[in-house]
């Protein structure tokens, strides 16, 4: 009688079942324990994550990109991100964590019994951008070269590529004034404004930073 494991497709549906009961055992603090402390890690592109953990980033981390992912196969998703956001351009965010199935994992605040400090940030984040940029844009990186930027896939794909290139460099890369930039109310009205320095631009922050501090009140 043939052997029932000697087949792959049998191997791999016993796989899946065993990483399905991991994954169920576990709380989502484990869970990302897991992966952080897994030797069994490789890496992947932003292209193999599943389609919710793509989405989760794009809408809910609306200033954040994909930089970095590794997956191990039987717990899940380790990414890396950086921001487009002006105050930090480029900068590394905090990772964040996906199940196989792509749900984002997020840890228990009462898991080891105190607040979990990166998720109050990452909670913070997922919140609707006060403004958006207007392209065409031009950034100015730290060997003075300037380059003309199409849309945020090329924001974030320059800003990718340079820190790839330059991993040491603590230099920002800034924006060449002036900009144009729509704000957007709670009504969803748009409003245009031209950017004309760094200093108007910490005055826009701060006044989204108002807004965002008004909404977790109410």
């Amino acid at each position: 009688m043939k052997n029932i494991y000697q087949s792959p497709l049998i191997l791999v549906f016993l796989l899946f079942l065993s990483s399905c009961q991991i994954q169920d055992e576990m709380t989502d603090g484990e869970l990302i324990d897991a992966i952080i402390n897994s030797d069994q890690k490789i890496e992947i592109i932003e292209s193999d994550l599943p389609n919710s953990a793509k989405n989760t980033i794009e809408i809910e981390m609306p200033d954040d990109f994909f930089d970095k992912g590794n997956m191990d196969v039987n717990l899940g998703y380790e990414i890396s991100l950086r921001t487009i956001d002006f105050l930090a351009m480029g900068s590394k965010s905090e990772n964040i964590y996906f199940d196989l199935k792509g749900r984002e994992l997020k840890r228990d605040k009462n898991e080891d019994g105190k607040d979990d400090k990166r998720d109050d940030k990452k909670n913070n984040k997922k919140k609707k951008n006060c403004f958006y940029l207007e392209y065409p844009i031009n950034l100015k990186f730290p060997d003075n070269s300037i380059l003309e930027i199409a849309d945020r896939k090329a924001h974030c794909e320059a800003l990718k590529n340079w820190h790839k290139d330059n991993p040491e460099s603590k230099e920002r890369v800034v924006f060449v004034f002036p900009i144009n930039i729509y704000w957007v109310s709670d009504k969803e009205e748009k409003t245009q404004y031209t950017v004309n320095s760094h200093e108007e631009m910490r005055e826009i922050h701060a006044k989204c930073q108002e807004e965002k501090d008004k909404e977790r009140k109410n």
